[in-house]
């Protein structure tokens, strides 16, 4: 290697001139001299020689062997020591450095050659190997992947920075052990150990993947998702050197899986539920239709016998009797969609007070006594000793047992028995009513959806019961409204049903009576009545004349207005429905006339959800009344004496 750079490191100066002529006469370009340790180091970092030869034994502080563990450990220059003396200790400190090669004085100019070319190739070999593996293990490190490599007994010799942190450990002190104390894997859902991969390649000499589901126990004992693959590392004629793992967090991927299948779950009960919707829908739809056409079809027949029967007569009043009965029907159809949907979109407002429950209990027993008569089933009631006093809201709780007492008189046959009882629970925090019958029972199938609307645990074709099987719904919504429960309980069809309803007890005993409505005179008031529905209208018109009011009829909204500024009646009932100028248009006008905008307007109308008594009461109206119209209720406003000056809905 004619063009390498030499360093001779030689105290002896005639020697060290010796030296450098045979090497000029082999060609080498003239070797730089040095003639002690310390000059050696400065004149190496100087030329950086291809090649020292390095005399061992040197005057100074530094000797040969120190000057040549510094040169390679800063610069990387292979070093052939030149020596007299072969002593084992001179040898075993030079061995240390890892020298390319001895010649031992004196030498031959071949021994010489030989030796310094063979260093130079060696160095250049070992040059291009550090390189390349330098190479190799940068581009293993920068990868995003995980990567472990072992040698073919399966032990570690290399992680990359990744693997390092998804296992826990360091290479240094992974460095040499077995795999499978690093790299510990188990099956995610059964929690058995996986066999490891490496052993498989080791055995088989083929490249190999894990299984799905499979979980790294790190280190620390943390559980991390992986995928990964091993394969194995060839010697040029075909057997095992080592193995390389590569591998990766899935956390994401089994996260994303995850969600999907419960997004898949959720549109699946989605789909399950809208289909039981559209299937309820369809069978309310079905059970409406045959609950509104039978008080109809009542109607329609009651009209053709006044139509034909002596007014005042028995046939007459019977027809009346028959009107009346299914208009009520209807009436309550219709609050029960409306309170369903009240209670769905929490528009409901109770109004609370101070009760007692037994006497509650006890007047709606009475109210309802005679539907137990009339089908032959006995009543029987047991009330608890103390007076249980509840903060709740009258009207409501009523409407709950009395629902509740319907049904058990709907579904007791003849000589069957039904037994209401109140009683406070063993902390005295809660009432509990109980209504026990010995009707036709309900099966387990249908004991979790009895509270749901539209449901009821008797469909037979006939539908004798009647009803839209909404008043169980109604009632767990308003007692839960009441901060309470109710719920069901049946041996089975043909052995009765026991309903239990619990409510919070409010600890004050003095209860404040309701004012008195008796001793209210009533007054001929002047009346306007506007609405586009002509029989209303004028049915409505002759009820409030039979009880001496003046009344004026107008079938439009400007006919209303003008009929107002001619007749200035002292109240006005007004449809919100009309056709070109609403009831809402009439109202506002209203209070912009001077002389009509202390006229009491009161709003009557089919439309009867808390948004249209909110819409009414912003419009001007001083009273909101549902059709068809309470009249004892219309009576008892056109009695007072002024203007309420306090807006009052008929909800």
């Amino acid at each position: 290697m004619p063009a390498a750079k030499i360093l001779i490191v030689e105290d002896e100066g005639i020697e060290a001139l010796d030296l450098q002529q045979r090497l000029i006469k082999m060609g080498y370009p003239t070797p730089v001299i040095a003639f002690s340790g310390e000059d050696a180091l400065i004149k190496a970092e100087e030329m950086l020689p291809d090649l020292i030869l390095m005399d061992i034994r040197l005057p100074g502080q530094i000797d040969g062997v120190m000057a040549a563990r510094q040169i390679q450990s800063r610069f990387d220059l292979p070093v052939i020591y030149l020596t007299a003396y072969a002593d084992e200790n001179t040898l075993k400190r030079a061995r240390i450095t890892e020298p390319y090669g001895y010649i031992i004085k004196p030498f031959r100019e071949r021994e010489l050659h030989i030796t310094i070319d063979m260093a130079l190739y060696k160095h250049k070999m070992e040059r291009k190997l550090k390189e390349r593996e330098k190479w190799f293990s940068t581009t293993l490190k920068s990868i995003g992947d995980a990567v472990i490599t072992t040698d073919a007994n399966g032990m570690i010799n290399f992680m990359n920075q990744v693997a390092e942190e998804l296992t826990g450990w360091k290479l240094e002190e992974a460095l040499h052990k077995n795999l499978a104390e690093v790299f510990k894997i188990v099956n995610m859902y059964s929690r058995k150990p996986v066999e490891n991969p490496v052993t498989r390649v080791l055995q088989e000499g083929t490249a190999v993947g894990l299984a799905n589901n499979t979980l790294l126990i790190t280190r620390y004992g943390t559980e991390i998702p992986i995928d990964d693959s091993a394969a194995p590392i060839k010697y040029n004629n075909g057997s095992v050197a080592g193995v390389v793992l590569v591998f990766h967090d899935v956390t994401e991927r089994v996260q994303a899986a995850k969600k999907l299948r419960q997004s898949e779950m959720r549109y699946r009960l989605l789909a399950e539920k809208l289909h039981l919707n559209d299937k309820r829908k369809s069978e309310f739809l079905a059970i409406l239709s045959h609950e509104l056409r039978n008080p109809l079809a009542s109607i329609c027949n009651g009209l053709s016998i006044l139509d034909q029967a002596q007014p005042g007569g028995k046939q007459a009043n019977k027809a009346k009797d028959i009107l009346k009965r299914q208009v009520g029907q209807l009436s309550r159809l219709v609050d029960d969609l409306l309170d369903i949907t009240r209670i769905s979109r929490n528009k409901i407002k109770l109004q609370r007070q101070q009760l007692e429950l037994n006497e509650l209990v006890r007047q709606t027993l009475e109210d309802h006594r005679s539907l137990f008569e009339i089908n032959g089933v006995q009543l029987e009631a047991a009330f608890a000793p103390e007076k249980i006093y509840l903060k709740a809201d009258r009207a409501r709780l009523v409407q709950v047992v009395g629902n509740l007492l319907q049904n058990a008189a709907k579904f007791t046959g003849s000589g069957g028995f039904t037994r209401v009882s109140t009683e406070s629970d063993v902390s005295g925090r809660q009432a509990v009513i109980r209504i026990v019958d010995s009707g036709i029972g309900i099966a387990q199938e249908h004991l979790s959806r009895l509270f749901q609307p539209f449901m009821q645990a008797e469909k037979s074709l006939d539908r004798s019961c009647g009803g839209l099987g909404l008043g169980l719904a109604l009632s767990k919504g308003l007692i839960e409204m009441h901060g309470g429960s109710i719920s069901a309980f049946s041996a089975g069809p043909g052995k009765g049903s026991e309903f239990v309803v619990s409510l919070p007890v409010e600890k004050i005993t003095i209860h404040k009576p309701q004012r008195s409505l008796r001793g209210i005179k009533y007054r001929r008031r002047k009346v306007l009545i506007i609405d586009d529905y002509a029989d209303i209208a004028d049915s409505l018109s002759e009820l409030l004349e039979l009880d001496g009011h003046t009344v004026a009829v107008a079938y439009s909204g400007p006919e209303g207005i003008k009929r107002a500024r001619e007749f200035y009646p002292e109240v006005i009932l007004c449809d919100i429905g009309l056709p070109g100028m609403s009831g809402y248009e009439v109202a506002r006008a209203f209070r912009l006339d001077k002389k009509l905008k202390n006229t009491l307007l009161i709003a009557l109308t089919g439309y009867a959800l808390s948004e249209d008594i909110q819409q009414a009461a912003d419009a001007g109206f001083d009273y909101h009344l549902a059709k068809p119209v309470d009249l004892a209720r219309l009576k008892r406003i056109l009695a007072r004496q002024s203007r309420d000056k306090r807006f009052s809905a008929d909800n």
